[in-house]
């Protein structure tokens, strides 16, 4: 009984962890056809779907290793994403989402609504699964699509500059998840 109820949850962090791949790589889908404005709006939504997920955390995490990580990667994609309007701005380009981008928002939620059916230790287990492959995709994401199909030069001095932020966001998660034994 105890063994199905294991493969149940871990075929529900699988879950998670796709849908965080998919609603981020979903940002890709028509890269070649990317400009600022759009770069930008994603880049927007994308930290702000951290922002409400570490609100999430913060809400519904049990230990206080969970509920820091949490605190940490809300205030820092806020700012994240506050350099980037600021950046929107002075670069008096529209920021408009690419039409693919209303799945991921619907993914985004469908991800949500997953982690908030878990309490306790299974809801830190699978927060920390969610924010390992929401972070190794948005590296991925900035790295190969975002950064490439950038033309502004501060828009990827901006997107170099904030990198390193997520990588520590990824490290630190997995540090989290080491320490308490998922």
């Amino acid at each position: 009984m105890e063994t199905n109820m294991n493969i149940r949850f871990i075929k529900k962090i699988i879950g998670s962890a796709i849908t965080a791949t998919i609603i981020i790589h979903t940002a890709i889908a028509n890269a070649a056809n990317l400009d600022d404005g759009a770069i930008l709006a994603i880049y927007n939504q994308v930290n702000t779907f951290d922002i409400e997920t570490a609100g999430l955390g913060l809400r519904c995490g049990q230990s206080a290793q969970v509920t820091k990580l949490a605190k940490m990667v809300q205030t820092d994609h806020t700012g994240v994403r506050q350099m980037a309007v600021d950046l929107a701005n002075k670069m008096n380009v529209p920021r408009s989402l690419p039409a693919g981008r209303a799945a991921a928002a619907a993914d985004h939620a469908k991800a949500l609504g997953k982690l908030m059916e878990q309490c306790g230790k299974d809801f830190d287990r699978a927060y920390l699964a969610h924010e390992i492959a929401f972070h190794k995709a948005a590296i991925d994401a900035v790295n190969t699509v975002l950064i490439p199909s950038a033309k502004n030069a501060e828009l990827v001095a901006l997107m170099k500059k904030i990198l390193p932020g997520f990588e520590h966001h990824l490290a630190e998660t997995r540090r989290v998840a080491r320490e308490l034994g998922y």
